[in-house]
């Protein structure tokens, strides 16, 4: 009875933090999915994290149902969405032509210049990204090293916290970290600011909206975009 009387509390106690994943994930949902929709997925998560935490393998129950909810989510987003095929290749080949652009211009390419190599409009391209906007959330929620996927750090989770390049310094080679600190530096100051106002000072899209003086479906447009290229220095590594 005490145990169960504990579990309870420790699940009332730690629903706030259901809202605050699936808030942090809001960034990649797809038009038609609201934050409502996933919270419950997100409090099965958190149970579950309660029912089979131990603490014998070092990770914090907080962090260790952060990444319980922020699977059960993605899960429910999977289903949600119903994501066909050519929406992986067609981030796929965003990938592969920012990165050509990139090497070919010295340079960062604009949206533009991406746009044109891929032979889209502008119109298209908006509309190309707003329907990748959930891969990018799912390539980002796997672990950043080899090891057991309950302790490992997330891709999103070492993009997102300075904190953690250095935590993860023992599992991630010194020159895998230059790789990753260099492709950020590479970014435009859009994509840089954007990044640096949602993941390092917590802000929400309307909020990062409202300091960049545009609109938020603009803020996620270009959140894509440079997670995509920090997607090739993730593949890099992985690939050695």
């Amino acid at each position: 009875m005490q145990d169960e009387q504990l579990r309870d509390e420790q699940i009332r106690s730690m629903l706030p933090l259901v809202r605050h994943v699936v808030s942090r994930m809001a960034i990649y949902f797809p038009a038609f999915v609201s934050q409502e929709d996933l919270l419950s997925a997100g409090v099965v998560g958190l149970i579950q994290a309660i029912d089979r935490y131990d603490p014998q393998r070092g990770s914090s129950l907080r962090t260790f149902a952060s990444i319980r909810i922020r699977g059960a989510v993605l899960d429910e987003l999977r289903r949600l969405a119903g994501l066909p095929r050519s929406v992986f290749r067609e981030t796929r080949e965003l990938v592969t032509v920012q990165n050509d652009l990139s090497q070919e211009l010295g340079r960062e390419p604009d949206e533009n210049e991406i746009a044109q190599r891929m032979g889209l409009g502008r119109s298209e391209f908006d509309a190309m990204l707003e329907r990748i906007r959930p891969v990018t959330c799912f390539s980002l929620d796997e672990p950043a090293y080899d090891g057991d996927a309950s302790d490992s750090l997330l891709n999103s989770e070492v993009l997102a916290d300075p904190a953690a390049l250095d935590a993860a310094a023992d599992s991630l080679q010194k020159e895998d970290l230059a790789v990753m600190h260099e492709m950020m530096n590479r970014l435009p100051t859009q994509q840089k600011q954007v990044l640096a106002l949602y993941y390092m000072e917590d802000l929400r899209l309307k909020e990062i909206a409202e300091i960049m003086g545009i609109t938020e479906s603009r803020v996620s447009q270009i959140h894509t975009l440079a997670i995509n290229r920090l997607r090739i220095a993730i593949d890099r590594i992985r690939k050695r």
